[in-house]
């Protein structure tokens, strides 16, 4: 019968790879989620707030979508 090798005094777990700046195999790389101009949301709000946002994208000849955003942007510190 052979005897197996111990592999634990080979292994020094304190010791960390060089980052060479070259991902390794297995490592997980994500893509950013890609913005889609297609997502829709529904919200609840005063219809004299609605109002307010028509009679602004009509006057800017800008869908509304782009007011929201504009705002959300405006409200938004750091970005």
């Amino acid at each position: 019968m052979k005897k197996g090798m111990d592999l634990g005094g080979m292994i020094d777990t304190a010791n960390t790879p060089k980052d060479t700046g070259i991902p390794q195999r297995g490592a997980v790389q994500r893509k950013p989620k890609a913005e889609r101009r297609s997502d829709q949301m529904s919200i609840r709000m005063k219809p004299s707030t609605r109002q307010r946002i028509e009679d602004l994208a009509e006057a800017e000849d800008v869908p509304i979508a782009e007011i929201i955003e504009r705002a959300i942007a405006a409200y938004t510190p750091d970005r």
